[in-house]
């Protein structure tokens, strides 16, 4: 759960942009903007696991 937690601590403009875009695009223009939310989603736990340790800290690359 700490490397989600870091990643929210240095992300959450990226993640608060995408989601903002993707229900705003998804309700004034088109519903397929809306599959912009799964998509963040994924990517979130994705980028939690492979760029964050169990710390919480980013991995060294």
């Amino acid at each position: 759960m700490r490397r989600y937690q870091g990643l929210m601590r240095d992300t959450w403009w990226a993640w608060l942009t995408i989601l903002s875009f993707g229900i705003l695009g998804g309700t004034l223009v088109s519903y397929i903007f809306l599959s912009a939310i799964p998509i963040a989603i994924f990517a979130f736990f994705y980028f939690g696991l492979m760029r964050y340790d169990i710390s919480g800290k980013p991995k060294e690359m």
